[in-house]
């Protein structure tokens, strides 16, 4: 697999977010306030979760793609969702405990999605043709 720069992996996952989620507001609509309440509370306490991961400069990278992938998720979901107000709501509620039970629930969320999406880009490449090298760093600048 190739590795990609975290700025195309976040708005290439922050597109696949995107896509699935297009009809996602007429089922919560469907289901009723109650459901969307449901996905909604789930939604933000992994964009929190990913929030606090991406602090330990270790796991920067990974943190910064799940707010991407959550907060790309919840703005297509809800684009008038007022996502302040819900963090503020949520911020009490999670502990240390909290979050690492969140991360195990979310984290393969994130994961599965990048896979997939690593799975479709790989498509695009015709059979047996070489994952594109990585651009050669640059050279000295002329004096």
């Amino acid at each position: 697999m190739r590795a990609f720069s975290t700025p195309l992996l976040a708005a290439l996952l922050l597109a696949a977010a995107v896509a699935p989620a297009a009809a996602a507001p007429a089922k919560a609509a469907a289901k009723g306030p109650a459901a969307a309440a449901g996905w909604v509370t789930a939604d933000v306490r992994c964009l929190m979760t990913m929030i606090a991961f991406g602090q330990d400069k270790t796991r920067q990278q990974a943190g910064q793609i799940g707010v991407y992938f959550f907060a790309g998720r919840i703005s297509a979901r809800a684009p008038t969702f007022d996502l302040a107000s819900a963090m503020k709501a949520e911020a009490p509620r999670l502990g240390q405990a909290e979050l690492q039970a969140e991360l195990k629930r979310c984290g393969p969320i994130v994961a599965t999605a990048s896979q997939n999406l690593q799975g479709a880009i790989n498509s695009l490449r015709p059979p047996g043709a070489p994952p594109p090298a990585a651009a050669p760093a640059p050279g000295p600048a002329p004096a």
